[in-house]
């Protein structure tokens, strides 16, 4: 339809504020094997959008031109953002050149009213499935190709304004330069010296971020340090001279991606479920492990399912990948790795589990989230920093292999949840001084979402203080606030969930 159109109308060059603070870092800028390791076509972003308050001038709500001058300011702190991705021809690490480039916002329209979009959701909100193209449409146009990734730009914006005033801000950044809890600060930094502006004031951070990558090692490491790094045989990766690509998860044309929708009821049901009758002392489970378990053994029932409908008798040693549990680590905190409070480069590591065909078809919930929680807090912390020395230690990158990929019909379920993605994005304040916060904070189905098996688990608007629900007893106790999940799946497995009375996780 001619109405869900989201038409661009200009694309600006944003540089920083203060050109000079180019001078200040390093040409070419180094990233670190926290970085080296993630796919070089991947990218993060999110759809953030705000419905305009009513008392508002349209021309008073969001103008592109602040938020142009904001992110120019922003540039100050992360100038490395404005150059362009390449590979060192020495090392074959990737690194950013051609600083002071410049990083890029999309200025665009949409005839579309946001309480129509609201009104097409059975649950009254504004959902990333009921946007143009599934929130796409909303982002800036990224190629995956190398070609492209050389030359476009590694943070691009689209602010798109709606029939109604609404508006919808678009953000990507390149992955190899930070990981979701980075992309997240990026953002509130934004928002915060955006505010500033508004409120006329000078925009200054009064926390810079840190953009230097750790373990990327020095220029001229000892002999002994290189030796001792070398040494070790890291579990994740090995080298690979020929210089084949592992095949990653395939993405099939019937892989249907939805939005779902933990309520705090649900969580409190999937926490009982989680006690073990054996255990004197029970185990405190997070919300990510409790989803995330939940989901892992429901998607192997499903198909299963799927194949005995089809007459097909599995065979376990062929639903070994089904079995599989992925997930990733924020390494920030004090009991890993210890980084910088405001770290924005990539911190995370990879982990994966598996578990029997009996526990996983017919054993109890809290089996399954234990298993979860275990591999989650076994990770050999030592073992991790010293594997990151291992790839910095590496002369050529380009031979650096993961031992294993995510296989397809695996789970992979990926956690938004801890940086509250809904506090601190708040750019505007309606006539009465009231924050206006954001109505939905979500990435986009993009194709790389679009992956059998792939969970990304969020936080919701219910973490915003005016939204709360942790006054509402139930029972005696505090409701915890919903999760979202957006959840890819093949389109049959979807059929057996829907079909599944004891499904907890609505549609939204």
């Amino acid at each position: 339809m001619v109405l869900d159109q989201v038409c661009v109308s200009t694309r600006h060059t944003l540089k920083c504020a203060n050109e000079a603070t180019i001078a200040t870092i390093e040409s070419p800028f180094s990233l670190g094997p926290m970085d080296h390791i993630v796919p070089k076509m991947l990218t993060i972003e999110a759809i953030f959008v705000w419905k305009k308050p009513t008392t508002l001038p349209e021309d008073d709500f969001f103008p592109i031109e602040r938020l142009k001058v904001a992110a120019s300011h922003l540039l100050d702190y992360y100038p490395h953002l404005t150059g362009r991705l390449q590979q060192n021809p020495v090392s074959q690490a990737p690194e950013i050149g051609s600083l002071g480039t410049g990083a890029e916002i999309w200025e665009a329209k949409c005839a579309r009213k946001l309480r129509n979009i609201v009104a097409s959701a059975l649950s009254g909100r504004i959902l990333v499935i009921k946007l143009p193209d599934s929130g796409n449409a909303l982002l800036p146009i990224f190629h995956a190709t190398m070609g492209a990734v050389s030359h476009d730009p590694i943070f691009a914006m689209q602010h798109t304004r709606f029939g109604c005033g609404g508006v919808a801000l678009g953000i990507r950044v390149h992955h190899l330069v930070c990981d979701a809890t980075g992309f997240m600060q990026l953002v509130r930094d934004l928002a915060d010296i955006y505010k500033q502006l508004r409120d006329s004031s000078p925009p200054t951070l009064i926390s810079p971020p840190h953009i230097i990558s750790h373990f990327r090692g020095t220029n001229s490491p000892s002999a002994s340090q290189k030796e001792r790094a070398l040494a070790f045989n890291p579990p994740k990766f090995d080298l690979d001279t020929n210089n084949t690509d592992m095949p990653g998860p395939s993405i099939s044309p019937t892989v249907i991606a939805c939005p779902l929708r933990f309520q705090g009821q649900d969580l409190i049901s999937l926490s009982n479920a989680a006690f073990d009758p054996r255990a004197q002392e029970q185990t405190c489970f997070t919300t990510f492990e409790l989803v995330s378990a939940y989901l892992y053994q429901k998607i192997y029932q499903a198909r299963v399912k799927v194949l005995r409908d089809r007459g097909i008798t599995p065979d376990l040693d062929l639903l070994q990948s089904l079995r599989e549990f992925w997930t990733t680590m924020d390494m920030r905190d004090s009991t890993r790795l210890k980084l910088p409070a405001r770290y924005f480069p990539n911190a995370v590591h990879c982990l994966s589990t598996s578990t029997s065909h009996e526990l996983l078809e017919k054993g109890d919930s809290w089996q399954v989230v234990q298993i979860v929680h275990d591999a989650i807090h076994s990770v050999d912390m030592d073992e991790v920093k010293q594997q990151f020395e291992w790839i910095a230690a590496q002369p050529d990158k380009s031979h650096i292999k993961s031992k294993d990929v995510v296989p397809s019909g695996g789970f992979l379920a990926t956690q938004w949840t801890r940086g509250k993605t809904y506090v601190g994005v708040d750019f505007e304040v309606a006539a009465n001084g009231r924050r206006i916060a954001p109505d939905l904070v979500s990435p986009a189905f993009t194709e790389s979402h679009r992956t059998d098996g792939y969970a990304i688990i969020l936080s919701t608007e219910e973490q915003l203080p005016r939204r709360h629900l942790n006054g509402r007893l139930l029972a005696g106790a505090y409701l915890p606030c919903a999760v979202d999940v957006n959840l890819a799946l093949d389109g049959p497995v979807w059929d057996v969930l829907n079909n599944d009375p004891d499904f907890l996780a609505l549609h939204s």
